[in-house]
């Protein structure tokens, strides 16, 4: 079974992402995307992303988020509606403020 982690929003919302396995092939799906640095308890969302095709779009940034920023983990949460994704990132980013997000303003 696969352990889920919970981000809330700004909103005071929950969304709940789960990691990216392995090697194994990538969902064509849209998803929501977080580089997360886990340490312990402690979680730090580095970046936050949201994608149509989370295979092409989720390792865009990846290796700036690893080694500028400590990030170990890649968290994903499928959303296919693109409304849903956007409301969702931007909810996140509000309450988290990813320090790679803020790099793209």
């Amino acid at each position: 079974m696969t352990h889920l982690y919970e981000f809330e929003g700004q909103s005071g919302h929950g969304y709940r992402y789960q990691p990216l396995e392995g090697g194994g092939p990538i969902s064509p799906t849209g998803a929501n995307y977080l580089f997360v640095k886990m340490k312990g308890a402690e979680r730090q969302v580095v970046f936050a992303g949201e994608t149509e095709c989370l295979h092409k779009g989720v390792h865009s940034g990846w290796d700036k988020a690893k080694k500028t920023f400590g990030a170990n983990t890649i968290l994903v949460r499928l959303n296919v509606t693109r409304a849903i994704r956007r409301a969702e990132l931007e909810d996140i980013v509000a309450l988290h403020n990813p320090p790679m997000n803020s790099d793209e303003e």
